[in-house]
């Protein structure tokens, strides 16, 4: 499985995917997460836009960089993703393009998360809000600090690679 992932306008990513998927025959994602929401005390899941203008294509074949497509601003990494940015590609393809709960540690963690959507992802915990049942977990994309809001159940910090001891 090759993987790419192109930056575009955002109002026409949906546009973009279809094109993509009709000419080329690869697979499109724009990933959503799903986000817990207190309306009147009662807790509910909506589902969002994550990282806005992005599309992540997977196909079998290497492809080349194709230009042309009206609303498409670049390529990242000017090609096939590697690294940190192809193991965050590789979660995004298991989960569907639907990123959920995940499992909670303290601020300043580096975290694991276990749900198997996220698997190889690790993180930061920037911010609890036990309250709403949900934290901030930092990750590293396209060389850029991101951060997203997600529910969460448990985290398991992340064991340091040289001693295998939990942080």
């Amino acid at each position: 499985m090759h993987a790419y992932c192109l930056f575009c306008e955002t109002q026409k990513c949906a546009v973009i995917a279809l094109q993509i998927r009709q000419r080329y025959g690869v697979r499109c994602i724009s990933p959503r997460i799903i986000q817990r929401k207190w309306v009147k005390g009662v807790c509910t899941e909506e589902r969002h836009d994550w990282l806005p203008g992005y599309i992540f294509l997977y196909s079998d074949e290497p492809l080349t960089p194709f230009y042309g497509i009206s609303g498409v601003i670049r390529w990242l990494g000017g090609g096939e993703l590697a690294n940190e940015d192809l193991a965050y590609a590789e979660m995004i393809l298991r989960s569907d393009g639907i990123l959920g709960t995940v499992h909670l540690a303290e601020v300043g963690d580096r975290c694991v998360i276990d749900d198997p959507r996220w698997a190889g992802m690790n993180g930061t915990v920037t911010k609890i809000d036990r309250g709403r049942k949900r934290c901030c977990v930092e990750f590293l994309f396209d060389r850029v600090r991101r951060s997203v809001w997600v529910g969460y159940d448990l985290v398991s910090k992340a064991k340091d690679e040289e001693s295998g001891k939990t942080d």
